[in-house]
């Protein structure tokens, strides 16, 4: 008996000593005090948490320091990841992170079984998991390294979303980043380099990495401190331009929305406000990456302080301003609101983020991505324009200063986010009201054919950005009712004719808002497309090997090319919208905007005109004097993303570029929604065109009968080949009515009709053609659901003013 009690006490102490040898010893350790403080072991990779704040809120926001350099990857250097609501909390043996659940609450209620009921309703998140290493004194010491180690960016997720490969991170090449590991007094900072590691499966990881087996990266975590509770939320208003938060209050009483709603954006308060203009507490300042080169770094500080003419028109003096990052400073820190300078391999979009608090909308860190590939972009477009290198002559200075003009804008413009503001698509008519829309540069030409960019961008914050910043930021004198004064800044905006319509009726393929687009100008969108054809019609008659400096590869023409041969893309777009078309506002009852209506049948008549002659021959086929002298792309310059593709092997093909054109507008006229709409619209309105009518339209301007053997006769048959396609595809479109449907299906019978009759006893190429289109009408006629028609070449990429991706201007 006394050898088992001797054994169980001498296994007591072992277990116990063993216990507190895994304890680690604070004093050996780097002490860190801040908002958390943390002990770093530098000699074995450690990093442990003192927990001295249990049940006690706040901000986890994840980020992305250093990373992979390719826009199609979307995962850049500096970018935010989600901001959370975090507390730690105590369970056994353990410390749980805990992702708070702030969609769902109950604000208004003292019940407090009530409030709990709301609560135990909806799912909580637990983060994370650690053991308690050490305890005393109501502090708990835990190991933070695999925490912190840990792909929390979710880098291997993207990298297989996007058919990269599969990658998992490695323990055994990651670590702590002990020099980029601070600690603040409301914010702690810990950053790792973590590395995934798998079987590459795509080109875009192995283009930006040395070895695409293993990538690495540097992942930051922030906890921070919530603001205090001074801030005021300002509600929610779809006509005012904002982002917003939102979540369901089930304390709310019954007949009041359920769903709360507060828009995003800086706290600002004056220091007197009674004072009709006041300085504030404390401004909003941003700050510019210092690794941005000059002249971009001179244009990117300008741009953006133009906002501070729109905060001095909202009551504030001196509550604004950007100026270049202090030397030393953190990008990454939430005390920063910066602009940085990010570089890619290849082009793509600008965008602005920021760190909200997820509870009432307040913007704690603006934080801008600007991309240093897109000012090339402007370059080139000037340099199509210009074609200044004849007899060798310099570069003209016309491009530089319409390249800087788009920075100017474009660094207003993502600020503009991070201060709480939308895209605003519709101002662009009404005196380019807003640095909020996507302007294409507006270049006009004299009867001469002189070019004037002096009118190329905008130089200064719009108007209508202004009245934006009134509804968000101005303070509400103590004598009204807030509902009120926010009510009457929105009459007094629209009274001075601006209209606010943002991101999905602008970019949706179907929209039909005849204001609303991006990368377009313009009161009348049919009027702009025809002046611009005409400009771009003057360059490529003028256009050859003066549009590149002497020494290069003449077959770089070609990407100067592109730009010009594409600068009405977009105005296409726009026209297409009219078809079909209705003029709306976000109204809301009682207000003093108009009633929406549809578009009379001029308006939309001169759309399709217009786009009738975009695709007409004469301005689809490129000058001989281009055709004669695009040769096949040399060693090293292989055919890219900004090059036309080519049915010709190496050579360029001069079919490729008009079929992208037809391509493009018959997609967008032959688009399900706008197809619907008309069939529509003449039921209400017989006065409008009918879908078929606008069919009979279509097929009598571009199905012909007599088409020669040349150039313009293979552009001719490309056309009324695109056309069966497009119309195919639309008659086993799911999204198409019925009437549309069988509109569709008769017109392509009568198609096959003619086209058999018109090849009668002839042996050419054009009739050739029509048995082959009659023949393929045929085959989808009688198997509708087992023909599919053919893939459509790429258009040559133009991002961020070519491409379809969603913009990463949108706030994350």
């Amino acid at each position: 008996m006394k050898k088992t009690f001797t054994l169980i006490i001498t296994l007591f102490l072992l277990t116990s000593i063993s216990s507190f040898s895994q304890s680690p010893d604070r004093s050996k350790m780097e002490k860190k005090d801040g908002f958390f403080t943390f002990y770093t072991d530098e000699d074995k990779g450690k990093i442990y948490l003192e927990v001295d704040k249990l049940d006690y809120e706040f901000l986890y926001v994840n980020s992305l320091p250093a990373g992979v350099g390719s826009n199609d990857l979307g995962l850049d250097k500096g970018q935010l990841g989600r901001t959370r609501v975090v507390e730690f909390r105590k369970a056994g043996n353990k410390i749980l992170l805990v992702h708070k659940n702030y969609d769902f609450r109950a604000s208004y209620t003292d019940n407090p079984d009530e409030a709990k009921s709301v609560q135990d309703a909806f799912a909580e998140s637990v983060i994370w998991g650690f053991e308690i290493t050490d305890a005393k004194d109501g502090e708990y010491l835990i190991d933070a390294t695999s925490f912190y180690t840990q792909d929390a960016h979710m880098v291997g997720e993207k990298l297989g979303n996007a058919k990269q490969g599969s990658y998992k991170p490695d323990a055994s090449r990651s670590a702590i980043h002990y020099p980029m590991t601070k600690n603040f007094p409301k914010n702690s900072e810990v950053e790792a380099i973590v590395t995934l590691t798998g079987t590459p499966a795509g080109n875009y990881i192995r283009s930006v990495t040395p070895s695409p087996e293993a990538v690495t990266v540097r992942q930051r975590h922030s906890f921070i401190e919530l603001p205090d509770d001074g801030y005021q939320p300002r509600e929610f208003d779809p006509r005012a331009g904002y982002f917003h938060i939102s979540y369901m209050d089930f304390t709310t009483s019954i007949g009041e929305p359920i769903v709360k709603k507060y828009i995003s954006r800086h706290r600002l308060e004056k220091k007197d406000p009674n004072a009709e203009i006041s300085e504030p507490i404390k401004p909003i300042v941003y700050y510019l990456d210092r690794g941005t080169p000059e002249p971009v770094r001179s244009a990117l500080l300008e741009g953006g302080n133009w906002w501070a003419e729109a905060f001095e028109a909202a009551g504030f003096k001196n509550a604004y301003r950007v100026e270049l990052m202090p030397e030393g400073a953190d990008m990454m820190d939430v005390r920063y609101n910066v602009i940085q300078w990010v570089h890619r391999s290849t082009r793509g979009w600008s965008y602005g983020s920021s760190v909200r608090d997820p509870r009432t909308g307040e913007i704690i860190k603006g934080h801008v991505s600007l991309g240093s590939l897109r000012v090339r972009q402007d370059y080139l477009i000037a340099q199509g324009l210009l074609q200044p290198f004849e007899d060798g002559k310099p570069a003209d200075p016309k491009m530089l200063e319409m390249a800087l003009a788009r920075l100017r804008q474009l660094s207003a413009h993502e600020i503009g986010h991070t201060i709480g503001l939308a895209h605003a698509y519709a101002s662009a008519p009404t005196n380019r009201a807003s640095v909020m829309d996507y302007p294409y540069p507006f270049i006009t030409m004299d009867n001469s054919g002189t070019l004037d960019f002096s009118k190329a961008y905008d130089d200064k914050i719009g108007e209508w950005d202004k009245w934006a910043i009134k509804y968000g930021y101005a303070t509400v004198p103590e004598n009204k009712n807030e509902k009120e004064f926010l009510s009457q800044i929105l009459e007094d905006t629209y009274a001075a004719g601006h209209t606010f319509i943002s991101d999905v009726d602008a970019r949706h393929p179907s929209g039909s808002h005849p204001k609303a687009h991006l990368w377009a100008n313009g009161d009348s969108a049919p009027e702009e497309l025809l002046r611009m054809m005409e400009i771009r019609k003057k360059r490529l008659e003028t256009f050859g090997r003066n549009a590149i400096e002497n020494g290069q590869p003449e077959a770089l023409m070609e990407e100067v090319l592109v730009p010009l041969y594409l600068m009405h893309r977009y105005q296409i777009e726009a026209t297409s919208k009219l078809i079909g078309g209705l003029d709306y506002t976000y109204k809301v009852k009682g207000d003093n905007q108009r009633t929406q209506s549809r578009l009379d049948a001029k308006t939309q008549s001169e759309a399709l005109e217009a786009l009738l002659k975009a695709i007409a021959p004469e301005n689809l086929i490129l000058p001989t004097s281009i055709v004669d002298i695009i040769p096949p792309r040399p060693m090293g310059y292989s055919r890219n993303r900004e090059t036309f593709p080519s049915r010709v092997g190496l050579n360029f093909d001069p079919l490729a570029p008009a079929e992208n054109v037809v391509d493009m507008a018959l997609g967008f006229m032959l688009e399900a929604g706008r197809a619907n709409r008309l069939a529509q619209q003449a039921a209400f309105d017989n006065s409008l065109p009918s879908f078929n009518s606008y069919l009979n339209n279509l097929s009598s301007k571009l199905i012909l009968n007599d088409i020669p053997n040349t150039y313009e006769g293979q552009v001719i048959l490309m056309r009324e080949n695109k056309l069966i396609d497009h119309m195919i595809k639309l008659a086993k479109d799911p999204a198409a009515n019925s009437i549309v449907k069988a509109d569709t299906r008769a017109k392509l019978a009568s198609i096959k009709n003619m086209k058999s009759e018109n090849a009668k006893n002839k042996n050419t190429s054009a009739a050739n053609h029509g048995v082959y289109l009659a023949s393929k009408i045929e085959t989808f006629l009688s198997l509708p659901e087992e023909l599919s028609t053919p893939a459509t070449i790429s258009v040559p990429d133009g991002a961020p003013i070519g491409s379809d991706e969603m913009s990463c201007d949108f706030e994350f």
